[in-house]
């Protein structure tokens, strides 16, 4: 129930900018968000690192499709949504762009 909590965090923080441009409220919406990954993160949390792995339908879910010259094909190419897993079980798997 909280993954979808931390994924609206991310995309908020992404649209926020970076730099100069930051303001005090930006900078403690981070400061929540990092908090909020340490505590599920300490129940055993973890973001799956998907983008230039080879695709793996058991923890990857393929929404786009790309053709790229510098990847070989089944290559991810982006994380569309962060997949975690929790402890050594998929929690949920990554939406994925994957190279054709």
């Amino acid at each position: 129930q909280l993954l979808p909590v931390l994924d609206n965090f991310e995309r908020a923080l992404l649209v926020a900018g970076d730099g100069e441009a930051k303001d005090s409220f930006q900078v403690g919406m981070e400061m929540i968000h990092r908090q909020l990954f340490q505590v599920l993160e300490a129940e055993g949390l973890r973001k799956m690192e998907a983008v230039g792995e080879p695709f793996d339908p058991e923890m990857h879910q393929a929404v786009m499709r790309e053709e790229s010259d510098e990847h070989e094909e089944g290559i991810v190419l982006e994380a569309i949504q962060n997949g975690y897993w929790l402890k050594e079980k998929v929690l949920r798997p990554a939406m994925v762009k994957v190279s054709g």
